[in-house]
C-alpha cells in the first residue's frame, strides 16, 4: 500500500487540526509582536522563547514532519483495529481532558511574567522607591529596565548561571567564597561600566520585590495584557500538542507491525518526519531550562513558578521520548535512515556527556534571552528549510510510488 491508500477523512481530520493547532501557535507570538511593538518586544520573545519562539517556528516544523504519521496512525485506527474508532476517540478525550487540567494548573500559579502584563503598566512602572533610578539606588528597578539590562548581558556573557543567587541558605553550611561575594544585581542595579554589586541577600530582597510587583499587577484583570488573555486561551492547545507528540510516538513503536504491514511504501516517508519532527521538538525542553534561567536571575528562586518547578523533570521526559523514538528508527534497516539515526543518537550523546548547565547556557546566549534579531531569524529560516526537507523528499518518493503502482497496473493489464 501507499500513502495513497489513507483515507482522505484521515487526512483532512489531521490537517484541520494541526492547522488549528498552527495557527493558535503564530497567534500568540503575532499578538505579542503587535501589541508591545511600541516597546522592544524583541525582550519579550527570546526571554520566553520556548512560547514565543518554539511554537511558531519549530512547533510547526513538527506538525508538518508529523502530518503523515498522525495520518497514517488514524487511517490504522479507523479502518484497521478493532473498535479504533472508539478507542480512537476515547484517547483524544483523554488527551484534551489532561491539557485542559493541566493549563489550569499552570495558570493559577501567582508568579507571572512581564509580558503579562499590559504596555501601559510596564511603562507606568517607576520601580521602588518610584524615581529611583535618577537617584542611582533603587530597592527595585523599574521591571522594563530589568528586563533590558538582562538581555544586554546576556548578549555578552555565556549563560547566567553565575548571576543567580542563594536565596534560601542552609544555615548547617558556611557560605562559599562565590556565594558571599558581591554581583550585579539585575534587579536592584542600574547597567553602568561600573555598576555596585549586591551581596545575595540584598539581591533577593530586591528580586522578591520585583517578584511581587508582577503579581500584584497581574492580580489585577483591568492591568493584564492582551497577551496574557490569548495565552490562556491557546496555553491548552500547546499541553495538547506536546500530548499528541507523545502519543503519537508510543503508537509509532507499538503499532509498527500494523503500520508497516498497512502502508509499506509510506514507511520511509513516515519515518523522515519522524525524526525531523523529533530533533525539532528536542529545543522545546532546552529552551524552557534558558527561560527559567533567566527567570532566576529577576525573580529569583522564590519567584519561580509552576512551569519553572516542573521543567527539571519535563526536560527528563523529552529525553526519554528521544530515546523511545531512537528505539523506532532502528527497527529499520534502511541503511538512509540507519545513519539518520546513528547522527541524532550522537547528538543525543553529546548533549547527555556535556555538563547540562553548559546545554543551558549555550541556549541562554543563542536561543533565551541573549538572542539577537539575527539568530531569532536564523531560527525562522532554518525552520522553513526543515519544512523543505521533510516535504521535498516526501512529494519525489510520493511520485516514485505512484509511477510505480501505474507500472503494475499497465504490466498486470
Amino acid at each position: 500500500m501507499s500513502s495513497s491508500d489513507i483515507s482522505l477523512s484521515a487526512r483532512i481530520f489531521v490537517f484541520l487540526v494541526y492547522a488549528c493547532l498552527g495557527a493558535a501557535f503564530l497567534a500568540g507570538s503575532g499578538v505579542l509582536i503587535h501589541e508591545f511593538q511600541d516597546l522592544d518586544w524583541l525582550d519579550f520573545i527570546t526571554t520566553d522563547s520556548h512560547l514565543f519562539l518554539f511554537f511558531p517556528t519549530l512547533g510547526i516544523v513538527a506538525l508538518v514532519a508529523f502530518y503523515l504519521p498522525s495520518c497514517a496512525l488514524a487511517d490504522l485506527y479507523w479502518r484497521h483495529i478493532r473498535y479504533g474508532k472508539l478507542r480512537f476517540a476515547v484517547g483524544m478525550l483523554v488527551i484534551a481532558a489532561l491539557s485542559y487540567f493541566i493549563a489550569v494548573g499552570l495558570l493559577q500559579s501567582p508568579k507571572r511574567s512581564m509580558w503579562e502584563l499590559s504596555p501601559a503598566t510596564l511603562t507606568a512602572d517607576q520601580g521602588e522607591p518610584a524615581g529611583c533610578v535618577s537617584t542611582g539606588t533603587c530597592d527595585r528597578l523599574p521591571g522594563l529596565l530589568a528586563l533590558r539590562n538582562m538581555r544586554r548581558v546576556s548578549q555578552t556573557h555565556f549563560g547566567l548561571a553565575e548571576f543567580v543567587r542563594d536565596c534560601q541558605h542552609d544555615e548547617l553550611l558556611d557560605l562559599t567564597p562565590a556565594q558571599a561575594s558581591r554581583r550585579f544585581c539585575f534587579a536592584s542595579t542600574p547597567l553602568s561600566q561600573k555598576p555596585e554589586l549586591k551581596t545575595d541577600d540584598e539581591c533577593c530582597r530586591a528580586q522578591a520585590l520585583m517578584s511581587t510587583m508582577v503579581s500584584d499587577e497581574f492580580a489585577k484583570p483591568e492591568q493584564r495584557s492582551l497577551t496574557a488573555k490569548v495565552h490562556a486561551w491557546i496555553l491548552p492547545l500547546r499541553i495538547f500538542f506536546l500530548l499528541v507528540l507523545l502519543a503519537i510516538s508510543i503508537l509509532l513503536v507499538t503499532r509498527y507491525k500494523a503500520m508497516h504491514q498497512h502502508y509499506h511504501s509510506a514507511m520511509t516517508r513516515i519515518e523522515i518526519g519522524v525524526i525531523v519532527g523529533t530533533l525539532a521538538v528536542l529545543f522545546f525542553p532546552l529552551m524552557s531550562q534558558a527561560f527559567v534561567q533567566s527567570a532566576e536571575v529577576l525573580y529569583g528562586l522564590a519567584g519561580r513558578g509552576t512551569f519553572s518547578r516542573i521543567s527539571p523533570v519535563l526536560s527528563l521526559a523529552f529525553g526519554a521520548w528521544a530515546l523511545l523514538m531512537v528505539f523506532f528508527f532502528y527497527r529499520r534497516r534502511d541503511k538512509e535512515l540507519e545513519a539518520f539515526a546513528k547522527m541524532a543518537s550522537a547528538i543525543a550523546g553529546a548533549i547527555a556527556v556535556l555538563k547540562y548547565s553548559v546545554v543551558t547556557a549555550v541556549f541562554v546566549r543563542v536561543l533565551g534571552s541573549g538572542a539577537s534579531f539575527y539568530t531569532v531569524n536564523a531560527v525562522v529560516v532554518l525552520s522553513i528549510a526543515a519544512i523543505i526537507i521533510v516535504l521535498w523528499p516526501q512529494s519525489l518518493m510520493r511520485a516514485r510510488a505512484d509511477g510505480s503502482d501505474a507500472e503494475q497496473v499497465d504490466q498486470g493489464a
